[in-house]
């Protein structure tokens, strides 16, 4: 990808963001820019990762504009719906790929270039992401680990010293229940990341989020985890059972193993 359709990509977010914050109220307009902030710092994450791989700098471009795009179904979403929650509107992914495959700057790119995209982007907030195609395969993990790297350090600013979040909403109004659930519980002892469907209380999300880790593909990812200390600012928040103490040993564990590779 060249620099001008890199920067044709990026111009396009602005606009666009702009466009529908400007349009919106004050409630509405705080929400987009969280999420106009958040698919920057996606983008700088992208760009950290593709950097720590030694990626050209064409491929470098592409993956910071993909990273920077993922997420602007979300504007059209929530001006649709007023929330965030694809399982009650539309998936954001796809509302997000339809528009962009309308614009010029992707019609520019090759036909390659326009599947990956299409593709990586459609599976970033998938439960699991498995192409066929190796090059897919790399920029849907250095995706899908850029969006967790940031959501969890948004999620973590949000906590309070009582172990709830400023926003409720980002805890989909769970309960503060102290115990976790025995399915949440299962997925973490199997060492796999934790279903939505499962989550009953605000401990089942705390040990889903924590359950992300067992989904991150690169070491300089763990390495960012962990110098912010995200994980354990999650898991300090929770009520402490046996069950939770040994989950979060197991992952401690596969982190450590990971930084170690």
């Amino acid at each position: 990808m060249n620099q001008i359709t890199f920067d044709e990509g990026k111009l396009f977010f602005d606009q666009l963001a702009d466009q529908f914050i400007k349009a919106s109220d004050y409630t509405m307009a705080e929400s987009l820019h969280m999420k106009r902030d958040h698919s920057l710092r996606v983008a700088a994450n992208c760009l950290y990762i593709a950097k720590s791989l030694d990626l050209e700098e064409p491929e470098q471009a592409f993956i910071e504009m993909i990273g920077l795009l993922h997420d602007v179904g979300r504007f059209v979403q929530f001006q649709k719906y007023q929330h965030f929650d694809d399982s009650t509107s539309e998936d954001h992914a796809l509302l997000g790929v339809e528009l962009i495959a309308e614009q010029i700057f992707f019609k520019a790119l090759d036909e390659a270039d326009q599947l990956l995209l299409k593709e990586v982007i459609t599976g970033h907030n998938k439960i699991s992401f498995n192409p066929k195609d190796s090059r897919t395969l790399l920029f849907g993990q250095i995706l899908r680990d850029a969006d967790k790297m940031d959501n969890w350090e948004l999620v973590v600013a949000m906590l309070k010293r009582d172990g709830t979040f400023t926003l409720p909403t980002v805890s989909y109004n769970l309960p503060k229940l102290p115990a976790a659930s025995d399915a949440v519980l299962k997925s973490l002892n199997a060492e796999k990341p934790v279903a939505r469907k499962d989550l009953q209380s605000l401990a089942d999300f705390k040990l889903f989020l924590m359950s992300m880790v067992y989904d991150l593909n690169f070491k300089a990812s763990f390495a960012w985890v962990t110098e912010r200390q995200l994980i354990k600012k999650i898991y300090d928040s929770m009520t402490k059972s046996d069950r939770v103490i040994d989950v979060y040993r197991k992952l401690r564990l596969h982190i450590e193993n990971r930084l170690s590779e």
